[in-house]
């Protein structure tokens, strides 16, 4: 029954998350980067085995959970359609759990590029004195062209502070793993509104999801104990399972 929580609040908090993460400034841009296909790296090796690692762990393949869990099923049971109803729905989560990491995810880069852009203008402005209004985005590749050839000396003083803002660059800089959850994420959401809210589910749904990835590694060390007789069928499960 607790699996039946842990495995179904996290979706409530996901849908949240996507109503939010599509409402965002910037959100279209992670999606469009991560529905671009880059072709180039289906002929990459790494490519498949990073593929077929993440399939087969995101699958818990060889954990043994999942085979524990299907001892409990009744023996006319249906395990090969099954075993296809778990790999879509599966997939069909990480496809759902990557378009709310990237519409954040874009959000975060744009917001990254933004205040990039807004800092090299400031400091343009103060440096060669010019009109405020006058240096936007759109012209600021053609004022920096024109101030380098107008004053390349005060430019050469001025450019190692300069930087060059890409959106692309701010894309491309992937995170993987814990970074990804305690680091982009963390980062995204402050500057989110009402941030505490979102900070609370975010971590409460990584709690749920924690949980009910022991509860599974438990249940496939306790059921061959159990099934074998080393441990008692009446000995309470919680109290190993904690």
């Amino acid at each position: 029954q607790v699996v039946y929580v842990t495995a179904s609040l996290p979706y409530c908090v996901l849908i949240i998350y996507l109503i939010r993460g599509l409402t965002l400034h910037g959100a279209v841009n992670g999606l469009i980067y991560m529905f671009t296909p880059k072709l180039e790296q289906l002929s990459n090796p790494k490519t498949w085995i990073s593929a077929a690692t993440q399939i087969f762990f995101s699958l818990g393949l060889g954990f043994g959970s999942l085979i524990a869990f299907a001892s409990y099923n009744e023996p006319s049971n249906n395990c090969e359609r099954h075993a296809i109803i778990v790999s879509l729905i599966n997939s069909t989560t990480s496809i759902f759990a990557s378009i709310v990491t990237f519409s954040i995810y874009g959000f975060k880069a744009t917001f990254n590029y933004e205040s990039c852009i807004n800092k090299v203008i400031l400091l343009l402005m103060n440096a060669f004195d010019l009109e405020e209004g006058s240096l936007t985005a759109d012209n600021l590749s053609e004022v920096k062209d024109y101030l380098m050839a107008t004053y390349p000396q005060e430019y050469a003083q001025l450019a190692p502070q300069i930087k060059n803002c890409s959106l692309e660059a701010e894309l491309d800089t992937a995170v993987q793993g814990t970074g990804l959850a305690f680091i982009v994420y963390s980062e995204a959401i402050k500057n989110m509104e009402v941030p505490q809210l979102y900070s609370v589910l975010y971590f409460f749904m990584l709690l749920m999801l924690g949980i009910g990835s022991m509860l599974g590694n438990t249940a496939a060390i306790l059921t061959p104990l159990t099934d074998s007789k080393v441990i008692a069928s009446r000995f309470p499960k919680e109290v190993i399972s904690g």
